[in-house]
């Protein structure tokens, strides 16, 4: 693992969400009192972090649907690193409907590249590359009868552009992380989301058979390429904000229960719902989803 991180004042706990809850005279953004946050610039160290340690139970006394965490930049990298080193849980990313589900079994080999700024991890099946951007917020999702889920979020200003809606040729891919087709030519299949793109990095005889089908717009242009796509099982490449994962595992048949481990879905009946997250997963207004952070079970 690598050096820990210096000891520094703790953030802002606001998510945008300035709302005062009367009876219990708590925001139902951050869960602080009006006192706590008219002094927060000025408080000292001992202060904010009691209020902190305070902030899960009020968070839960207000039925907050999310809570964020007192985490900043390499302090999320460090946390992703954790889990993927313990073989505890599963990185998702994407939208409700095409997603990349990223994780490591126990004694699967595991490469890992840090910086001040980024998070590299590779595995044989699965990869992805997380920057540590200072405007990236952790928020704590509570579960009935469940651990809790972390989700990793930005200002929806930050989020990038809306996607294309039609099957698009990106050029070739120089930042693969997975070796396979590395350089290959990339297709983002158009789900026309700002949160993340669904691409697929093909080699020569995929590439060419796609070329013929740029510009028809997604979901129809699938029942043209989905039977190509499938047989040769091309690296998924999704990106969303700070973060691009790559899944190289065989595509399973439409039906057929996914692979445990890494995979992939795209499912046009979900996306067709307009939910970035999924609907039992709330985020604060204002927050575009890079994603979701699930414990073992």
């Amino acid at each position: 693992m690598t050096a820990p991180i210096l000891r520094r004042p703790p953030a802002s706990p606001c998510v945008g969400v300035c709302v005062i809850d009367e009876a219990r005279k708590l925001c139902m953004g951050c869960a602080r009192t009006l006192d706590e946050i008219a002094v927060w610039g000025s408080a000292p160290e001992a202060m904010r972090r009691a209020v902190w340690a305070a902030l899960p139970e009020r968070a839960a006394t207000l039925g907050l649907s999310a809570r964020r965490l007192d985490w900043r930049g390499p302090e999320v990298l460090d946390a992703v690193a954790q889990r993927f080193e313990d073989a505890a849980g599963t990185l998702v990313a994407g939208v409700y409907g095409a997603v990349a589900e990223v994780s490591r079994s126990a004694g699967e080999a595991l490469e890992i590249t840090r910086d001040a700024d980024s998070l590299t991890l590779r595995t044989p099946r699965a990869a992805l590359r997380l920057l540590a951007a200072p405007y990236m917020t952790a928020f704590e999702i509570p579960r009935a009868g469940a651990a809790p889920l972390v989700a990793l979020a930005v200002p929806l200003g930050r989020a990038g552009s809306l996607g294309p809606a039609v099957l698009t040729d990106l050029g070739p891919d120089t930042q693969a992380l997975l070796a396979r087709d590395a350089g290959g030519r990339r297709f983002d299949l158009g789900v026309g989301r700002r949160a993340a793109r669904f691409t697929i990095r093909c080699n020569e005889a995929l590439s060419t058979a796609l070329l013929p089908h740029l510009g028809l717009p997604f979901p129809g242009s699938l029942d043209a390429i989905a039977p190509m796509i499938l047989q040769a099982g091309p690296v998924r490449v999704v990106e969303t904000p700070c973060l691009r994962a790559e899944v190289d595992v065989p595509i399973p048949a439409p039906g057929a229960v996914p692979p445990e481990g890494p995979h992939t879905h795209l499912l046009p009946d979900h996306l067709a719902q307009g939910f970035d997250t999924p609907p039992t997963v709330a985020l604060p207004k204002g927050y575009a989803l890079s994603a979701l952070l699930y414990p073992a079970p």
